[in-house]
């Protein structure tokens, strides 16, 4: 998820009241719900690659708890050297910790609605977990966020009782949005493993994901254990299978020889959970069926299509 979007979700819970609980709470909950996205730097001081390092150990369940303490920590000495003016809220280290600590848990959260995934157990587990449900950027939830925020802010200025009751309200209104659209993917998903099934494919992964813009549509990615294939479902039209279907091409030996020697494919792999080889110019490259041509699809929106960058999660296998 986008950090605009993880700030607005901080500063809604902080809203919400956990900014009554402490002295720079609210910079706590939007620091908090930033915090996991430090993994970013982790390639220029560790030997990892950032696309097997990011949403790992940072955004781990263990990770939220090191995350929070180390927001805690800044703000106790930035309150140390900056202590608050009489009449300020008390600066109170129990509560910040819990007011920060659900804000940084919200983060892992929000990640794991996306398709790009989130490995909960990490370093330890590789399983990479996703609900497949939101895309990466959505306006939806920008607006609950933003109307939630305006809404209780106003009324703490204005001293009202109960000042976030309407953070809370929209927060309610974002659990539901978002379980509708998990449950949504997840219909989706049974219904192309059903369609296959009955074509005689087993499929081993199927994934919805959600397009820019159209929250209530779904590009379709199946994979068996030989083969690959994509589609689309909506309301209006259910599901659509395309015909082609393409070889996984695992077993290329460019692949084969390139895993072997390169570092950054074996991190792609680590991180990716529907790789696929394929030809572009060709030459071989190593992506993601999830992000290969995605933006191709007819779910997105035309405008998008036409502006999209190309070559995003492309691994060349070659020099």
């Amino acid at each position: 998820m986008d950090n605009l979007t993880h700030s607005l979700a901080g500063a809604l819970l902080g809203q919400m009241g956990l900014k009554r609980s402490s002295r720079l709470a609210i910079a706590g909950c939007i620091l908090g719900a930033n915090a996991p996205d430090i993994d970013a730097v982790g390639p220029l001081f560790l030997p990892v690659d950032y696309i097997a390092f990011h949403r790992g150990p940072t955004h781990a369940l263990w990770g939220v708890p090191l995350m929070a303490a180390g927001v805690v920590a800044l703000l106790w000495i930035y309150n140390r050297l900056r202590p608050g003016k009489e009449g300020t809220p008390r600066f109170r280290l129990g509560p910040l910790f819990v007011a920060v600590l659900l804000a940084v848990a919200s983060h892992p959260f929000l990640d794991w609605l996306t398709t790009y995934a989130v490995a909960f157990f990490a370093p330890v587990g590789d399983r990479w977990y996703s609900a497949d449900a939101i895309f990466i950027i959505d306006w939806v939830y920008w607006i609950i966020l933003v109307t939630g925020i305006v809404w209780s802010n106003r009324r703490y200025k204005a001293g009202h009782t109960h000042a976030g009751r309407p953070a809370q309200i929209m927060g309610a209104v974002l659990l539901a949005y978002i379980a509708g659209n998990v449950g949504w993917s997840a219909h989706a998903e049974r219904t192309m493993a059903q369609a296959l099934r009955q074509r005689g494919i087993e499929s081993i992964t199927v994934v919805a994901s959600p397009p820019p813009f159209l929250f209530w549509e779904r590009t379709m990615a199946w994979r068996s254990a030989a083969e690959w294939g994509s589609g689309g479902f909506s309301p209006r039209q259910g599901l659509r299978l395309d015909p082609k279907r393409e070889p996984l091409r695992l077993d290329d030996p460019r692949f084969l020889r390139a895993r072997q020697e390169r570092r950054v494919v074996r991190s792609f792999l680590y991180w990716s959970r529907m790789p696929i080889v394929v030809e572009e110019g060709g030459r071989p490259y190593l992506t993601d069926q999830r992000y290969y041509r995605a933006f191709d699809s007819d779910t997105v929106p035309s405008a998008i299509r036409s502006r999209a960058p190309r070559g995003g999660f492309m691994v060349p296998l070659e020099p």
